[in-house]
């Protein structure tokens, strides 16, 4: 059975460069280290969308 485990975003190193992936970035946890995010064109586009759903659900589109 696979676990989850919390990676908690400290920093986005401004440091992307590009892999045989498409692209990477950087991200820090103190307490974990670093991980570097390996991201196909496809892949980002998603992950931006899953996130600004996420920020929209939890603090709303501005509006009020």
């Amino acid at each position: 059975m696979d676990k989850t485990v919390d990676f908690v975003v400290k920093d986005v190193l401004d440091q992307p460069g590009q892999s045989d992936s498409g692209i990477f970035v950087e991200l820090v946890d103190p307490e974990r280290g670093h991980v570097r995010l390996h991201l196909t064109t496809d892949t980002a586009e998603l992950l931006c969308e899953r996130i600004a759903d996420a920020l929209e659900r939890r603090y709303g589109d501005g509006a009020n």
